[in-house]
């Protein structure tokens, strides 16, 4: 049961600055909670109703003023990019637009994706306006930073198990490439959906519902679900877009729609749980362990367990950055990486076990969700065609 008064009052302040519906009380402890999940301008319009002290109002009001500002550095950017083939924006502002004030809500990297043809292309294109290409040995896209602004230009954007499924959406969003560099509605909330699900294995924050939420608020009525249904049939996620719709109108109060009524409370609540308990991104996870809970949640096989340790070692690993000789061992460095973090703890061995635990109850509810899972094997784009990673 979500009984924590934290998350309930952080609930309230979601619905007052939404829908302005309710009443909606905050202290440091909520003010906290929105930083975490990556909602602290979301209340910019109902600030002065949510009963703060001076200090804290204070400090929250510089706190929206400095994301506003982040905002419009942003959008110059986005506006500005320096790329003249065909491209579309995903996420960030193209999620944006469906809430009252776009500017509310906290912007991440600039996430791009062009023509296949026209790939290399917009690279070169970003690196000859002075962008610096980061190494970040991701195949699914390039990374490229410019006073602190990073663009993310993908050769590939969907992350599923399913080659076909993964095909079906990478086409759709290049097929709707058009000169607003803007997807369609439908589409866009496919992107969003399949957003969702690309990140639950390592922590979902409730900004990422968020945006779900106000799409659907914008655009599926019932009338529309039909359609949508069918394209989120094609991806495999038609149960968590009807779990994830049915969880906002429990918690979030988004207006009610037919097509979600027969979903699980149950398991509305316990994704609710796990949202709230991850953070914006697992944020809240990073200065804990969790080398049970991330090496049980991805690695149901060795060779998955394998696949996410050299993946790992190779971010975090600088040493094999420089020196492609020792890139092979990178998986080793993690696994050190995880037990020096996991067995110094005090009363390492419960911990752990906890953790374990933790991650088998992860993987229930990725199965009951039926999301992708990184232990089953991620489609990848390789070679013109997609192909099991």
């Amino acid at each position: 049961m979500i009984e924590n008064n934290v998350y309930n009052c952080l609930f309230s302040v979601i619905k007052k600055s939404l829908w302005n519906t309710g009443v909606a009380y905050a202290d440091e402890e909520i003010y906290k909670e929105m930083k975490m999940q990556g909602l602290v301008a979301l209340p910019a319009s109902v600030i002065r109703e949510l009963s703060l002290h001076d200090e804290l109002l204070g400090v929250w009001k510089k706190a929206i003023i400095s994301q506003i500002r982040g905002y419009c550095v942003y959008t110059e950017a986005q506006e500005s990019l320096p790329i003249t083939v065909p491209y579309v924006i995903l996420k960030g502002t193209s999620a944006a637009k469906y809430y009252p004030y776009p500017e509310y809500r906290a912007m991440g990297d600039i996430d791009i994706m062009t023509r296949r043809e026209d790939f290399g292309t917009a690279c070169d294109m970003l690196i000859s306006a002075g962008y610096k290409e980061l190494n970040n040995g991701e195949l699914r896209h390039r990374e490229f930073i410019k006073n602190g602004i990073i663009v993310e230009v993908h050769r590939y954007f969907a992350s599923l198990n399913d080659p076909e499924q993964a095909e079906y959406l990478d086409n759709l969003i290049i097929e709707n490439i058009n000169p607003s560099h803007v997807l369609p509605d439908m589409v866009n909330g496919l992107v969003l959906l399949e957003h969702i699900s690309q990140h639950l294995e390592h922590g979902l924050g409730l900004r990422q519902i968020i945006d779900w939420m106000m799409f659907v608020n914008e655009c599926l009525p019932d009338q529309k679900w039909p359609e949508f249904r069918e394209m989120a049939q094609n991806i495999g996620l038609e149960k968590l877009a009807i779990t994830t719709t049915r969880m906002c109108e429990i918690y979030l109060a988004l207006p009610e729609r037919c097509w979600c009524s027969n979903a699980d409370d149950d398991l509305c609540e316990e994704f609710m749980e796990y949202v709230v308990n991850a953070g914006n991104f697992g944020n809240k996870w990073e200065n804990e362990s969790k080398a049970g809970t991330k090496v049980l949640t991805y690695s149901r096989t060795p060779q998955a367990a394998f696949r996410l340790l050299q993946k790992n070692g190779l971010k975090n690993w600088k040493l094999a950055q420089k020196h492609p000789s020792l890139r092979p061992l990178a998986w080793i460095y993690q696994a050190g990486m995880y037990l020096g973090k996991g067995l110094g703890q005090k009363n390492a061995a419960s911990k752990l076990k906890e953790e374990f635990e933790s991650a088998r109850d992860r993987n229930t509810l990725l199965d009951a969700l039926e999301v992708k899972q990184t232990s089953k094997g991620l489609a990848v784009y390789k070679d013109g065609k997609y192909v099991k990673g």
